[in-house]
């Protein structure tokens, strides 16, 4: 089977990962889901603002989702269940994709081929063999570039409307460090499974009371052995409940404070008692814990020109002359160090040349560790558009670093600003979805 899972949807949001290992089997029907069908002509099933979810779309999804349970050969859950889940999801895609497309965000033919080219070397493939195994597998080559480039979409909204809000201060890294939970988190590694029952923010006490009753009832079952997947596909209204629940493996300084202080104390195949937040109720699993970090990380030198849009300069306009300066300096006619000194828009770097100094993997937005991980050192990479604007860079070296008393702030800022986004994401869906007209027609 052919990985087709990138850094995009690792980077953006681990709420936000999608069955891209899939995909390419999405044209292919399960005979028993698609004997359970009705046939029918297509309709609206969901109206989101202005826009229209039809039922040809949802099946699409779902027979594409049903692959995956069959794959791991586990039970599908109730048809009714997998069309309620599988539309909501669509639901906020749709309509984070809409408030991308008012904000002007978009991702480009040459940004796309490089995540895509991306994704066919992680399967040891250059991207015409990659494209066409898919084909041959039966798998439309256009509908998967778009879903690609909707993820992109999607990640770069959530940075600019949700990461771009956080700020951490030295205070806070100080704090975390000294603190007892701060030590401890940073020796371990948490895979933890999750199960919400949400509630919605303008609930009543009564809506509160029935939402801790149905959390209660769930660990009930879950304790007297029903299978956790399966629960949490069936009963969970986390973005994660169609993979069944499963969050993955994290550092525990990662995971959102009010996961992290209750597994701390968790051990292998234990279940938290309902946890309570803005969303609703949530449920954990210790699928796994394991100790130690990394103690050695590879830096990169890296230079560079940003090129902002303002009042006075169009988007189209920033793209061109990042093009045009990046043409000057990959023919020799200007040297690097001086084009970033008269031209680039990041003020701390340009009077040093576009010199960022030494940086860690995590440090930089997704667009931009992505070009610098996969441009080689003293070469120079294609322009690229990331939050800030029009970008090239330059990796100059690469070292091997002991981690020290710098990285670790690094690291306790990263960890700091990825519970406080998973936190943050969550409050602005559903503020989102609650100002919106969503009218569901299952």
């Amino acid at each position: 089977m052919i990985n087709v899972t990138s850094d995009v949807g690792r980077r953006t949001l681990d709420a936000h990962k999608t069955l891209l290992g899939l995909l390419a089997m999405a044209m292919l029907l399960l005979p028993a889901w698609g004997q359970a069908k009705v046939q029918m002509l297509d309709r609206i099933v969901a109206v989101v603002n202005d826009g229209a979810i039809m039922a040809s779309e949802l099946d699409e999804r779902i027979n594409t989702i049903a692959l995956q349970f069959q794959e791991k050969d586990q039970p599908l859950p109730p048809p009714a269940v997998m069309r309620e889940q599988v539309l909501d999801r669509m639901i906020l895609e749709r309509l984070q994709l809409q408030l991308a497309e008012r904000a002007g965000i978009k991702v480009d033919e040459a940004t796309l081929n490089r995540a895509l080219a991306g994704i066919a070397q992680q399967n040891g493939m250059t991207l015409e063999g990659f494209a066409e195994a898919l084909r041959a597998d039966g798998y439309d080559w256009p509908q998967f570039r778009e879903q690609i480039r909707q993820d992109m979409i999607i990640s770069r909204l959530q940075q600019r409307s949700v990461a771009s809000r956080i700020r951490i201060t030295d205070r806070e890294v100080d704090r975390f460090l000294n603190s007892e939970m701060g030590k401890q988190m940073f020796e371990e590694d948490f895979h933890l499974g999750h199960i919400l029952v949400r509630v919605p923010g303008d609930a009543s006490p009564d809506d509160v009371k029935a939402a801790r009753a149905k959390a209660d009832s769930i660990i009930k079952r879950l304790k007297d052995g029903a299978d956790f997947q399966q629960t949490a596909v069936s009963s969970s209204d986390g973005p994660k409940a169609l993979e069944g629940g499963d969050l993955g493996w994290r550092p525990a300084a990662q995971w959102p404070s009010l996961f992290a202080e209750t597994a701390i104390g968790m051990e292998k195949g234990d279940i938290s008692e309902p946890l309570r937040s803005g969303a609703g109720f949530h449920i954990l699993k210790m699928i796994d814990r394991k100790g130690g970090t990394q103690k050695v990380v590879t830096q990169y030198q890296v230079r560079h020109v940003l090129i902002k849009t303002d009042a006075l300069t169009t988007a189209q306009q920033a793209h061109e002359q990042a093009l045009r300066l990046h043409d000057d300096v990959a023919s020799g006619q200007r040297d690097f160090a001086d084009v970033a000194a008269e031209f680039s828009d990041d003020p701390g770097s340009a009077r040093n040349g576009g010199e960022l100094g030494w940086v860690n993997q995590g440090e930089m937005v997704p667009e931009f560790e992505e070009m610098m991980l996969n441009t080689p050192v003293g070469q120079l990479s294609p322009v690229f558009e990331s939050q800030f604007g029009w970008h090239f860079l330059r990796v100059d070296d690469t070292r091997d670093a002991d981690m020290s008393e710098e990285f670790r702030r690094m690291q306790a800022t990263q960890a700091l600003q990825k519970r406080r986004f998973e936190e943050e994401l969550e409050t602005w869906l559903q503020e989102k979805r609650s100002e919106s007209y969503v009218d569901i027609r299952l």
